[in-house]
């Protein structure tokens, strides 16, 4: 059976990769369970010192795959979609380790939100984010979520209400992505990053992430987290 999502360790780094890459690496009840326990996996893991995410075949992440949401009969990852999506990104908010993304091609909808998760973001040159659900007129609770655990009012207006393509050099000129490379190299300068990281003292890196979160406590944490899209989800 294929892997929806691989999960690599190796010289302190670790890599989630999503591997549907026919669909564009969209995502499904299935990837997301996958992505969550290798999320688990490697937070727990002393050898792992830093995560890198990114998606196979050149797709970072084309958002919900609504074919494989909408098939008849519906698939029975539907109903309990929204929480383990929402879970996943809980995973990841309380992960003290560094998180890289790594976004080859798109990130769309919820790709998107997958983007935003990431400590640090590495682009191509004609790599794109898409906030897109305003033009279908839906909500975006977990990419609002992290628009404003990261970023100013202004850049969630830009992102979430604008709802244009942002691309390579815009992306870190608003400050989202931190490199801008050649598309054929930005895997290569994530893994450089990570690497860079993994020369340095474990402990020390969770200790600094950890420090410049708003709450200290993991029960905290996860109170704040869960009251904010709580909140946005009521409207």
């Amino acid at each position: 059976m294929t892997e929806l999502v691989k999960v690599l360790l190796d010289e302190g780094v670790g890599q989630l990769i999503l591997n549907r890459p026919q669909q564009r690496n969209s995502l499904v009840g299935p990837l997301v369970w996958e992505l969550a326990a290798g999320v688990t996996k490697l937070s727990e893991d002393a050898d792992c010192k830093v995560i890198i995410i990114r998606g196979a075949e050149g797709y970072f992440c084309a958002g919900l795959d609504l074919k494989a949401l909408m098939a008849d009969p519906q698939p029975a990852w539907r109903e309990t979609f929204q929480q383990d999506w929402a879970g996943f990104h809980r995973q990841v908010y309380l992960c003290d380790k560094p998180i890289i993304g790594a976004l080859e091609g798109f990130a769309i909808a919820g790709g998107s939100a997958l983007a935003f998760a990431c400590d640090f973001l590495v682009v191509g040159t004609k790599s794109f984010l898409h906030v897109s659900e305003v033009e279908r007129d839906m909500m975006a609770p977990v990419n609002i979520l992290w628009l404003k655990l990261r970023y100013s009012l202004q850049l969630g207006l830009k992102m979430a209400v604008l709802g244009e393509r942002h691309y390579g050099e815009d992306l870190v000129r608003l400050g989202v992505a931190d490199r801008c490379v050649d598309d054929n190299l930005v895997v290569d300068t994530a893994l450089a990053m990570a690497h860079r990281f993994a020369s340095f003292d474990l402990a020390n890196l969770m200790k600094l992430k950890g420090a410049l979160k708003k709450h200290q406590s993991e029960d905290e944490r996860i109170g704040y987290f869960d009251s904010l899209l709580a909140s946005i989800i009521a409207g």
